[in-house]
């Protein structure tokens, strides 16, 4: 790991010491709390839930969070540093104060070939086809190079830790012809430092097209596990204001997408145990189109992603009979009988143990996104998202979300402000949170 950062650190300083007269450096900074855009939690929220014995528990806390920013972009070398701070009292298993620093440095010295590294790409490398307009988003599917999906590890204690997602690196190549045809090629891998092992995942994509006509990607994953990871785009780029795309997926485990579901089973002592799960899907399908009305200064956008089959990709565990981890395998698993470990005695016999999910059914996720320009300094956002398991009322989980932006004068920065209610019928009855996004964002630009 320190070869690799002292690599990396070499790599960077060349790269600025070639910088050109044409350099661009934005500062940007967001204080406040918006679980979309400044750590996980929003500035205020209340929340509720209902407990397995029939009973219902309530939380309500403040989070504050602050995002410092930093952008460069040259012909040569494109970068972001960024740093999170997160101060939150939630009834969390996380620490009170978070920092969160990551960025990438990607180096060109010709169109053709680039070399990148860091410890998150964010949608730097995303393939156009595969933006979600009603989320506003691009999955990770949908991104030539990335952290493969990552891990989340956090390092310290309750009142201070550190987050990071290891370091990746990878190598590109851009090509754009006079006719309109363009091309890019990615691959890379990510590195988690591990007490036991040096876990690694790589990456690769392609994404083409014709300028003002189509636009074309496909990626792949942590490519040498079992429970890798495809995704396939195409898009119309005909008509400006237009958005038309449609995306095929395997194994798709975004959570951000999918619905979670009550899972029963039993423990050690055959005792009833039920658990919340994020649903997955092995095949799913999605489309995501809108339009910009420019001259009345109206967008409207939606989405939908829906699994193919009733069944996913999973792990089976084995163990011995005392409780050691032997071996695992990854599987196709039907849904509604999940089969979770077996237990390998020492007479032979063997034991084994079922979890299930208590409906059946596909995985749905449905968004749709309103903006509607007020003024030149007010814009308003209505947000909706479904997820849910067809069929299954009680596994739905909606969110409404109104918000406006206001943006200051004399350059003064913007401020977003809004209500988000969730009706989580999975985990809870009926409406389950209701917090408060609120930040002020200020940016700063710089040419040389």
């Amino acid at each position: 790991m320190k070869r690799k950062l002292l690599s990396f650190t070499i790599m960077a300083l060349a790269a600025c010491a070639a910088l050109s007269a044409k350099t661009k450096l934005t500062i940007k900074n967001t204080v406040g709390g918006d679980s979309d855009e400044v750590g996980d939690y929003d500035l205020f929220s209340h929340t509720k839930e209902k407990e397995l014995s029939g009973g219902t528990n309530s939380n309500s806390g403040f989070s504050l969070g602050d995002r410092f920013q930093v952008d460069l972009e040259d012909n040569l070398l494109t970068g972001r540093f960024r740093l999170e701070t997160i101060f939150q009292n939630m009834d969390s298993s996380l620490s009170k104060v978070i920092f969160a620093p990551s960025g990438f440095l990607h180096f060109t010295p010709i169109q053709q070939l680039g070399f990148v590294a860091g410890n998150n790409f964010y949608k730097h490398f995303a393939i156009p086809s595969a933006y979600l307009a009603a989320a506003d988003d691009t999955t990770k599917y949908g991104r030539l190079l990335t952290d493969s999906l990552g891990e989340d590890r956090y390092f310290g204690n309750d009142n201070v830790s550190i987050y990071t997602n290891g370091f990746a690196g990878g190598i590109t190549s851009d090509w754009y012809f006079n006719n309109g045809i363009y091309a890019k090629f990615a691959g890379g891998g990510t590195f988690y430092p591990d007490t036991d092992e040096f876990e690694k995942a790589i990456d690769l994509g392609i994404n083409g097209g014709l300028t003002n006509l189509f636009d074309i990607g496909f990626t792949a994953h942590n490519v040498t596990e079992d429970d890798r990871k495809f995704g396939a785009f195409a898009g119309y780029t005909g008509k400006s204001n237009l958005i038309a795309n449609l995306g095929f997926y395997y194994n798709f485990t975004d959570s951000d997408y999918l619905p979670e579901e009550c899972v029963e089973g039993s423990d050690d002592n055959d005792n009833d145990v039920y658990k919340f799960k994020k649903q997955s899907a092995k095949y799913a399908l999605g489309l995501s189109g809108g339009y910009k009305f420019e001259e009345i200064g109206l967008g409207i956008y939606g989405d939908v992603i829906t699994a193919l089959t009733n069944e996913y990709i999973g792990t089976i565990k084995y163990y011995d009979t005392n409780g050691n981890l032997i071996d695992s395998e990854t599987a196709t698993i039907a849904r509604g009988s999940t089969i979770v470990k077996y237990y390998y005695s020492k007479k032979g016999n063997a034991k084994s143990r079922n979890d299930k999910f208590t409906h059946e059914g596909l995985p749905l996720y449905a968004g749709l996104r309103l903006t509607y320009q007020f003024s030149d300094r007010v814009e308003g956002t209505f947000k909706f998202k479904l997820r849910t398991l067809m069929n299954a009322d009680d596994t739905t989980w909606i969110t409404l979300y109104p918000r406006l932006k206001i943006t200051l004068p004399a350059n003064y920065g913007n401020i977003g402000l809004g209500i988000r209610f969730d009706m989580n019928f999975a985990r809870y009855e009926g409406l389950s949170a209701i917090s408060v996004p609120l930040t002020y964002t200020y940016k700063f630009k710089k040419k040389f």
